[in-house]
């Protein structure tokens, strides 16, 4: 398999997006390295290109996974327009039934979990609990 500039692109905008602790500059040396070795015919200019766009693509959408505990929960529909209406991007998301979840939902949109279950609020709870007293 060949990988294509446009992948490149996107592997290096996720990445920086993703990992905090990886170095914008050593992921570019990474991508042009890889850049030269798979598209030599490619020039920096071309690459940086591709890069905008990616970024720019990637600003303007978001996906998501709704996990909800029954097939009469919450649909994604009535959620994605209010999603797409507090962050200003288009929001396409799945849902997904886990019968394991008590109640609630759980959204993982973005890289974030928002757990709105109430499996969720009684971790939270329990580790509030364990908590040595001062």
């Amino acid at each position: 398999m060949r990988l294509k500039p446009k992948d490149i692109a996107r592997s290096l905008v996720d990445t920086v997006a993703v990992s905090p602790h990886v170095s914008v500059d050593n992921a570019c040396l990474s991508a042009i390295t890889l850049l030269k070795r798979s598209c030599p015919g490619i020039t920096n200019r071309e690459f940086l290109r591709l890069v905008e766009h990616e970024v720019k693509k990637q600003g303007a959408t978001a996906s998501g996974l709704l996990v909800v505990p029954t097939e009469h929960s919450l649909k994604s529909e009535s959620i994605a327009p209010l999603l797409a209406e507090k962050t200003g991007k288009t929001v396409h998301l799945e849902r997904s039934v886990e019968p394991e979840l008590i109640g609630g939902a759980v959204l993982l949109i973005d890289h974030r979990r928002i757990d709105c279950s109430i499996q969720g609020a009684l971790a939270t709870l329990l580790r509030t609990c364990l908590l040595p007293l001062d």
